[in-house]
Protein backbone atom coordinates (compact mmCIF):
# COMPACT_ATOMS: atom_id res chain seq x y z
CA UNK A 1 0.00 0.00 0.00
CA UNK A 2 1.12 3.35 -0.72
CA UNK A 3 2.45 6.06 1.95
CA UNK A 4 3.27 9.32 1.50
CA UNK A 5 4.14 12.05 4.49
CA UNK A 6 5.67 15.55 5.15
CA UNK A 7 8.51 15.36 7.70
CA UNK A 8 10.46 18.91 8.97
CA UNK A 9 14.09 18.62 9.00
CA UNK A 10 15.03 21.47 12.11
CA UNK A 11 17.78 22.56 14.54
CA UNK A 12 20.69 24.70 14.95
CA UNK A 13 22.77 26.26 11.90
CA UNK A 14 25.42 23.57 10.96
CA UNK A 15 24.19 20.93 12.23
CA UNK A 16 24.15 18.97 9.15
CA UNK A 17 20.41 19.37 8.25
CA UNK A 18 20.93 20.03 4.45
CA UNK A 19 23.80 17.52 4.03
CA UNK A 20 21.55 14.71 6.11
CA UNK A 21 18.59 15.95 3.52
CA UNK A 22 21.08 14.80 0.25
CA UNK A 23 21.52 12.03 1.75
CA UNK A 24 18.18 10.94 2.66
CA UNK A 25 17.55 11.46 -0.83
CA UNK A 26 20.52 10.33 -2.53
CA UNK A 27 21.42 13.45 -4.75
CA UNK A 28 22.11 16.91 -3.80
CA UNK A 29 18.71 18.81 -3.22
CA UNK A 30 19.39 21.63 -0.89
CA UNK A 31 22.82 23.85 -0.32
CA UNK A 32 25.71 22.83 1.85
CA UNK A 33 28.25 25.55 3.10
CA UNK A 34 30.81 25.86 5.52
CA UNK A 35 28.66 29.04 5.92
CA UNK A 36 27.04 29.51 9.17
CA UNK A 37 23.37 30.13 7.17
CA UNK A 38 22.66 28.86 3.71
CA UNK A 39 19.34 27.72 3.25
CA UNK A 40 16.69 30.47 2.36
CA UNK A 41 13.97 29.13 1.47
CA UNK A 42 12.16 25.52 1.87
CA UNK A 43 13.41 23.24 -0.70
CA UNK A 44 11.67 19.34 -0.56
CA UNK A 45 13.66 16.47 -0.67
CA UNK A 46 11.61 13.83 -1.82
CA UNK A 47 12.78 10.05 -0.92
CA UNK A 48 11.46 7.27 -2.19
CA UNK A 49 11.64 3.84 -0.47
CA UNK A 50 9.80 0.62 -1.39
CA UNK A 51 6.02 2.14 -1.42
CA UNK A 52 6.44 5.22 0.89
CA UNK A 53 7.14 8.32 -0.58
CA UNK A 54 8.56 11.04 1.81
CA UNK A 55 8.77 14.43 1.32
CA UNK A 56 11.37 16.54 3.67
CA UNK A 57 11.12 20.05 4.01
CA UNK A 58 14.42 21.73 4.55
CA UNK A 59 14.31 24.61 7.00
CA UNK A 60 16.34 27.67 8.07
CA UNK A 61 18.65 27.09 10.76
CA UNK A 62 17.99 29.27 13.69
CA UNK A 63 19.73 31.76 14.10
CA UNK A 64 20.38 34.33 17.02
CA UNK A 65 20.82 37.74 14.75
CA UNK A 66 17.35 39.71 14.11
CA UNK A 67 17.99 40.60 10.71
CA UNK A 68 17.59 36.61 9.96
CA UNK A 69 13.87 36.77 11.46
CA UNK A 70 12.39 35.92 8.40
CA UNK A 71 14.45 33.09 7.92
CA UNK A 72 12.93 31.56 11.32
CA UNK A 73 9.80 32.08 10.26
CA UNK A 74 10.06 29.70 7.28
CA UNK A 75 11.70 27.52 9.40
CA UNK A 76 8.72 27.66 11.73
CA UNK A 77 6.30 27.64 9.02
CA UNK A 78 7.81 24.30 7.54
CA UNK A 79 7.54 22.71 10.75
CA UNK A 80 3.98 23.29 11.40
CA UNK A 81 3.04 22.25 7.74
CA UNK A 82 4.80 18.71 8.66
CA UNK A 83 3.51 15.49 10.05
CA UNK A 84 6.71 14.28 11.65
CA UNK A 85 9.86 16.54 12.74
CA UNK A 86 13.88 14.99 12.44
CA UNK A 87 15.57 17.43 14.92
CA UNK A 88 18.93 16.96 14.04
CA UNK A 89 22.07 17.75 16.31
CA UNK A 90 25.77 18.09 16.26
CA UNK A 91 27.20 15.90 19.13
CA UNK A 92 30.67 17.60 18.80
CA UNK A 93 28.97 20.94 20.14
CA UNK A 94 29.78 21.80 23.49
CA UNK A 95 26.87 23.62 24.42
CA UNK A 96 23.63 22.61 23.60
CA UNK A 97 21.75 25.09 24.99
CA UNK A 98 20.21 26.80 22.02
CA UNK A 99 18.89 23.36 20.82
CA UNK A 100 17.49 22.71 24.11
CA UNK A 101 15.44 26.02 24.24
CA UNK A 102 14.51 25.00 20.42
CA UNK A 103 13.27 21.47 21.74
CA UNK A 104 11.14 23.17 24.53
CA UNK A 105 9.28 26.20 22.14
CA UNK A 106 8.21 22.90 19.99
CA UNK A 107 4.50 21.45 21.25
CA UNK A 108 4.51 18.09 23.45
CA UNK A 109 1.84 17.20 21.25
CA UNK A 110 4.13 17.23 18.13
CA UNK A 111 5.77 14.00 16.74
CA UNK A 112 9.78 14.81 17.14
CA UNK A 113 13.11 12.34 16.35
CA UNK A 114 15.87 13.42 17.51
CA UNK A 115 18.92 12.70 15.28
CA UNK A 116 22.18 13.02 16.55
CA UNK A 117 24.86 13.94 13.80
CA UNK A 118 28.10 13.28 13.77
CA UNK A 119 28.57 10.36 15.50
CA UNK A 120 31.70 9.25 14.04
CA UNK A 121 33.88 11.79 15.88
CA UNK A 122 32.83 10.64 18.99
CA UNK A 123 33.34 7.86 21.99
CA UNK A 124 29.84 6.32 22.70
CA UNK A 125 29.89 7.03 26.43
CA UNK A 126 29.36 10.96 25.43
CA UNK A 127 27.20 10.07 23.08
CA UNK A 128 24.29 7.79 25.40
CA UNK A 129 25.23 11.08 28.04
CA UNK A 130 23.85 13.58 25.34
CA UNK A 131 20.95 11.26 24.11
CA UNK A 132 20.09 10.53 28.16
CA UNK A 133 20.38 14.23 28.71
CA UNK A 134 17.99 15.12 25.40
CA UNK A 135 15.68 12.60 26.86
CA UNK A 136 15.18 14.71 30.00
CA UNK A 137 13.88 17.64 27.77
CA UNK A 138 11.04 16.13 26.23
CA UNK A 139 10.20 13.05 25.15
CA UNK A 140 11.08 11.41 21.34
CA UNK A 141 9.61 9.17 18.86
CA UNK A 142 13.05 7.44 18.39
CA UNK A 143 16.61 8.37 18.69
CA UNK A 144 18.79 8.08 15.28
CA UNK A 145 22.14 7.83 15.46
CA UNK A 146 24.19 9.06 11.78
CA UNK A 147 27.04 10.38 10.14
CA UNK A 148 25.12 12.74 7.44
CA UNK A 149 28.42 13.10 6.19
CA UNK A 150 29.43 9.33 5.55
CA UNK A 151 25.94 8.23 5.16
CA UNK A 152 26.14 6.00 8.53
CA UNK A 153 22.94 5.10 9.98
CA UNK A 154 20.82 7.41 7.29
CA UNK A 155 19.60 3.81 5.54
CA UNK A 156 18.37 2.63 8.21
CA UNK A 157 16.69 6.14 9.19
CA UNK A 158 14.92 5.85 5.96
CA UNK A 159 13.34 3.07 6.36
CA UNK A 160 12.12 3.37 9.43
CA UNK A 161 10.25 6.75 8.56
CA UNK A 162 8.46 4.80 5.27
CA UNK A 163 7.10 2.56 7.54
CA UNK A 164 5.53 5.15 9.33
CA UNK A 165 4.51 8.12 7.54
CA UNK A 166 0.21 7.70 6.79
CA UNK A 167 -0.77 5.50 4.31
CA UNK A 168 -1.73 7.74 0.63
CA UNK A 169 -1.31 8.56 -2.72
CA UNK A 170 1.92 10.14 -3.74
CA UNK A 171 2.10 14.10 -4.44
CA UNK A 172 5.08 13.98 -6.80
CA UNK A 173 6.23 11.34 -9.51
CA UNK A 174 8.54 8.74 -9.07
CA UNK A 175 12.00 10.00 -9.75
CA UNK A 176 10.82 13.94 -8.77
CA UNK A 177 13.64 14.79 -6.11
CA UNK A 178 12.79 18.27 -5.60
CA UNK A 179 9.36 20.53 -5.98
CA UNK A 180 12.13 23.54 -6.84
CA UNK A 181 12.59 24.68 -10.53
CA UNK A 182 15.68 24.24 -12.13
CA UNK A 183 16.06 27.76 -12.14
CA UNK A 184 15.74 27.66 -8.63
CA UNK A 185 17.84 24.86 -8.28
CA UNK A 186 20.71 26.03 -10.55
CA UNK A 187 20.87 29.06 -8.51
CA UNK A 188 21.11 27.35 -5.17
CA UNK A 189 24.11 25.38 -6.73
CA UNK A 190 25.91 28.94 -7.95
CA UNK A 191 24.75 30.18 -4.15
CA UNK A 192 26.63 27.53 -2.60
CA UNK A 193 29.75 28.24 -4.22
CA UNK A 194 29.57 31.25 -3.85
CA UNK A 195 29.53 31.03 0.32
CA UNK A 196 32.58 28.12 -0.33
CA UNK A 197 34.69 30.76 -1.92
CA UNK A 198 33.77 34.18 -0.18
CA UNK A 199 32.92 32.85 3.80
CA UNK A 200 31.54 35.63 5.90
CA UNK A 201 32.13 38.44 3.50
CA UNK A 202 29.18 38.42 1.86
CA UNK A 203 25.81 38.80 3.96
CA UNK A 204 23.30 36.47 3.90
CA UNK A 205 20.98 39.13 1.98
CA UNK A 206 23.51 38.51 -1.02
CA UNK A 207 20.83 36.59 -3.53
CA UNK A 208 21.18 34.33 -6.85
CA UNK A 209 18.70 34.40 -9.35
CA UNK A 210 18.41 32.84 -12.73
CA UNK A 211 17.54 35.22 -15.00
CA UNK A 212 17.48 32.79 -18.03
CA UNK A 213 17.55 28.64 -18.65
CA UNK A 214 17.60 27.52 -22.40
CA UNK A 215 18.49 24.32 -23.77
CA UNK A 216 20.62 24.98 -27.22
CA UNK A 217 19.95 23.35 -30.39
CA UNK A 218 23.54 21.19 -29.74
CA UNK A 219 21.44 19.69 -26.36
CA UNK A 220 24.11 22.11 -24.10
CA UNK A 221 22.34 24.31 -21.63
CA UNK A 222 22.62 27.62 -21.32
CA UNK A 223 22.06 29.43 -18.28
CA UNK A 224 21.85 33.58 -17.10
CA UNK A 225 21.79 34.13 -13.56
CA UNK A 226 22.01 37.70 -11.76
CA UNK A 227 23.92 38.16 -8.81
CA UNK A 228 22.07 41.01 -6.33
CA UNK A 229 24.78 43.06 -3.92
CA UNK A 230 23.97 45.53 -1.42
CA UNK A 231 26.89 47.90 -2.77
CA UNK A 232 29.70 48.47 -4.69
CA UNK A 233 32.24 47.55 -1.93
CA UNK A 234 30.67 43.97 -1.97
CA UNK A 235 31.02 43.94 -5.77
CA UNK A 236 34.40 44.36 -5.83
CA UNK A 237 34.38 42.00 -3.15
CA UNK A 238 32.72 39.47 -5.92
CA UNK A 239 34.87 40.21 -9.16
CA UNK A 240 38.02 40.03 -6.89
CA UNK A 241 41.28 40.90 -8.64
CA UNK A 242 41.34 41.07 -12.27
CA UNK A 243 37.76 39.51 -11.65
CA UNK A 244 39.37 36.49 -10.72
CA UNK A 245 37.03 35.56 -8.10
CA UNK A 246 33.76 35.61 -10.00
CA UNK A 247 35.31 33.66 -12.79
CA UNK A 248 36.14 30.89 -10.54
CA UNK A 249 32.87 31.13 -8.88
CA UNK A 250 31.34 30.66 -12.26
CA UNK A 251 33.89 27.72 -13.60
CA UNK A 252 32.93 26.02 -9.99
CA UNK A 253 29.25 26.20 -10.70
CA UNK A 254 29.28 25.48 -14.35
CA UNK A 255 30.89 22.14 -13.67
CA UNK A 256 28.64 20.96 -10.99
CA UNK A 257 25.54 21.78 -13.03
CA UNK A 258 27.05 20.18 -15.81
CA UNK A 259 27.19 17.05 -14.22
CA UNK A 260 23.77 17.28 -12.25
CA UNK A 261 22.27 17.99 -15.03
CA UNK A 262 24.06 15.61 -17.41
CA UNK A 263 24.62 17.79 -19.79
CA UNK A 264 27.37 20.43 -21.34
CA UNK A 265 26.41 23.74 -19.51
CA UNK A 266 27.05 27.35 -20.42
CA UNK A 267 26.90 29.36 -17.08
CA UNK A 268 26.94 33.15 -17.72
CA UNK A 269 27.05 35.60 -14.33
CA UNK A 270 26.02 39.12 -13.91
CA UNK A 271 26.74 41.13 -10.54
CA UNK A 272 24.03 43.92 -10.31
CA UNK A 273 23.75 47.05 -7.92
CA UNK A 274 21.53 49.71 -8.03
CA UNK A 275 20.30 48.66 -11.60
CA UNK A 276 23.78 48.92 -12.72
CA UNK A 277 25.67 45.26 -13.92
CA UNK A 278 29.15 43.63 -14.62
CA UNK A 279 29.12 40.69 -16.76
CA UNK A 280 31.53 37.81 -16.89
CA UNK A 281 31.55 34.62 -18.66
CA UNK A 282 31.67 31.86 -16.54
CA UNK A 283 32.20 29.06 -19.01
Amino acid sequence: MKRCGFIAVLGETNAGKSTLINQLVGQKVSIVSRKVQTTLSKILGIAVCGESQIIFIDTPGFLKRKHIEYLEKVAWDAFRESEKILFVVDVCKGNFDISIGLLQKIHTAKKVSLVMNKVDLIHKPKLLEIAEMFSRVRDFENIFMVSSLTGNGVPQMLEHLAAVIPEGKWLYDSDQITDSSLEKYASEITREHIYHRLHQEIPYKCTVKTANYQEQFDGSIKIVQNIYVKNNAHRIIFLGHKGGKIKAIGEAARKELSLLLKKKTHLLLHVIIENKHHNLEGD
